[in-house]
């Protein structure tokens, strides 16, 4: 099942200002030729952007928040509003909800005297009917919940688990796909071993895997001097890419973690993906201050200058990549340097690229910057025209995340891979299932190198007679000799290689089984052979 963003019904909003496109587009995914493709709808009601207050009275917000207003969900009109617009997209065909930041629904209690989670509002969204010609169902339900956010060390202490406990029949976005997700670094899954021990234990009602919306764009923040897994690439951009598209990873997710894999569609297809607001004129030039990183991690030299890159920051002069990155990172410390003051940036910037006493400039990073080198535009720069950078920026990138600019340079071993694993998960439903005693799951650690190696089999046997699963899977480091009949104690002359990552060619025979190399990024799958 595709995780989709929310869904408009609203004709004006739509392209073809028509209110059942969603509904063709719906009947359209569930009569798929190749069988049925569920739809879930990414809820995200804890926010609004600032338009919001031109549109609703002000009892509706609780305050503002960093680029937006939060919406006072205690407020009994403001609940029943978003359930009533919940429940009018539900109807249109959809099989699930996700709902987006279940951490941020707190409130103050003051029976309690306590800030409190606004649980039984989350509840009340799964507990939504759909109501379709009188056929009536409950929605599969998602929560992204990483109480107690924003609690100094909330990422080791969050236990994602709070809200699947008091719905059983829900999911939750498990904790190696929440935000805060770094494997460019080196070493990086060996620092995340006690989650991923959590995942394979108990991670059966929990959204697995890498990459996603906020995974990748949390990758653009690492600071490209820190220890990179250069294994990966030779470029920031290739290193991104293939850390959240790595074969190992997808194997070990995929063939045979518990919980239920998701896919982003830009790290699957390797291309860009950062964070863009244009929706909002207030906090679009913070926005961008923040997001330089996407230039470093998402754009190489020469993507920038194919003709139709970047139209919008070209014509306000900006050429070369060069002259971007170097404008980029000098806007980011002027705004921290002014505490994200607009016309403090602006008179910064005016004293640093066009001032005739240049000691006056605070900021290091702008005093750098060579004016002979930097566009017109700067020279005299206010704020419309911070804003217009800023616009430009984030409308640039926007076109640039757009996959199908990159169907052509797909990898076909990678693929075809990837295809692989999917089918053969889908036809393997026990492994959504945690391990049991029976199982076994441990790592090879010794800080040159972190190998992944298991075994588990089907829990029901009746239903799933002789399925079972070896993975071996290298997780980054240097090369290392595996020998996972020793490891798992097997005899490898009952197995056979079921899918193997790109660039591995093991023989079908016990002694190349044995004992083999896997590289970072490889791994194996092997299953039983059928006896006859």
């Amino acid at each position: 099942m595709p995780i989709l963003a929310s869904s408009a019904t609203n004709p004006a909003v739509l392209g073809s200002l028509r209110p059942d496109e969603v509904v063709d587009f719906v009947v359209a995914l569930h009569n798929f030729a190749g069988g049925a493709i569920g739809l879930i709808y990414d809820l995200v009601y804890g926010h609004s952007d600032n338009q919001g207050l031109e549109l609703l009275t002000q009892q509706f917000f609780k305050g503002p928040n960093m680029y937006g207003q939060d919406l006072n969900h205690q407020l009994p009109q403001v609940r029943a509003i978003l359930l009533e617009m919940q429940r009018r997209k539900i109807n249109t065909g959809a099989d699930g909800i996700r709902v987006d930041g279940g951490q941020d629904f707190r409130f103050f209690n003051p029976l309690s005297g306590r800030v409190e989670q606004d649980d039984a509002y989350l509840l009340a969204m799964s507990d939504v009917v759909q109501d379709i010609q009188g056929y009536r169902r409950l929605m599969f339900t998602i929560f992204e919940d990483g109480r107690p956010w924003p609690e100094e060390g909330w990422e080791e202490k969050s236990t994602y688990r709070e809200l699947v406990e008091m719905k059983p029949g829900s999911f939750q976005w498990g904790p190696l796909i929440f935000a805060h997700n770094t494997p460019t670094l080196k070493g990086f899954w060996d620092r995340k071993w006690r989650r991923v021990g959590e995942v394979i234990f108990q991670g059966d009602h929990w959204i697995t895997g890498c990459g996603n919306h906020d995974t990748v764009r949390r990758g653009n923040q690492v600071d490209p001097h820190a220890e990179i897994n250069w294994n990966l690439g030779k470029t920031l951009p290739q290193v991104l890419h293939r850390a959240y598209n790595n074969p190992a990873t997808l194997l070990w997710v995929h063939g045979f973690s518990p919980g239920l894999p998701m896919d982003f569609l830009n790290a699957t297809v390797e291309t860009p993906w950062g964070f863009f607001r244009n929706t909002d004129d207030r906090y679009g030039v913070k926005v961008v201050s923040e997001e330089v990183g996407f230039l470093d991690w998402e754009i190489e030299p020469e993507m920038y200058a194919d003709a139709d890159a970047f139209p919008r920051l070209k014509a306000l002069g900006f050429v070369e990549y060069g002259q971007l990155r170097d404008f980029a990172y000098a806007l980011r410390d002027a705004m921290v340097e002014t505490d994200y003051d607009l016309e403090a940036v602006a008179q910064v910037c005016q004293k640093c690229l066009d001032g005739d006493d240049r000691t006056l400039c605070t900021v290091p990073a702008l005093e750098e910057l060579s004016e002979a080198h930097l566009p017109r535009f700067l020279a005299t720069l206010d704020v419309p025209k911070l804003k217009a950078f800023a616009m430009a920026f984030m409308e640039d990138g926007h076109d640039m995340c757009n996959v199908g600019r990159y169907l052509e340079n797909l990898d076909g071993q990678l693929t075809h891979f990837s295809w692989t694993l999917r089918h053969f998960r889908l036809t393997h439903p026990w492994l959504r299932e945690n391990l049991t005693g029976r199982d076994r799951f441990n790592r090879i650690s010794d800080h040159q190198r972190t190998i992944f190696y298991g075994y588990r089999s089907a829990p029901h046997p009746d239903v799933a007679p002789g399925h079972a699963v070896v993975i071996l899977a290298h997780m980054g480091g240097d090369p290392m000799t595996v020998n996972p009949g020793d490891w798992l104690q097997l005899d490898m002359a009952d197995w056979r290689v079921a899918i193997a990552t790109p660039g591995i060619d093991l023989k079908e025979d016990v002694k190349d089984l044995r004992s083999f190399e896997l590289r970072d990024g490889e791994g194996v799958l092997l299953v039983p052979i059928e006896k006859s």
